[in-house]
């Protein structure tokens, strides 16, 4: 199983935005606009990170490199919660992933 950061616990009431992302860049990025978020470079982190934080999320970004890789995992989620809200932004995929 995936590890769940500390450093971007999830807060029951405290945000209605998370991102998840394989890009650091992207999640610095949506960092400074108060978006908390977790890097994950998986379908099966994924598949585990968007179980554990549903709950407690309005909204949930999903960059389009991971999303990309995880097609069949974001539609069955999808298709299963009406919420929160799956919402996938473009990102570098010519970037470097660490």
């Amino acid at each position: 199983m995936a590890e769940i950061s500390n450093q971007n616990a999830i807060m029951p009431g405290k945000s209605n935005l998370y991102a998840i992302s394989d890009s650091p860049h992207a999640l610095t990025g949506l960092a400074l606009a108060g978006v908390s978020g977790q890097q994950t470079h998986t379908p099966e982190e994924l598949h585990q990170l968007l179980e554990y934080i549903s709950p407690h999320t309005g909204i949930i970004i999903i960059t389009s490199g991971l999303a990309t890789k995880s097609a069949e995992i974001i539609e069955e989620f999808r298709e299963k919660n009406p919420l929160p809200l799956v919402v996938v932004i473009p990102d570098d995929t010519r970037a470097t992933r660490s």
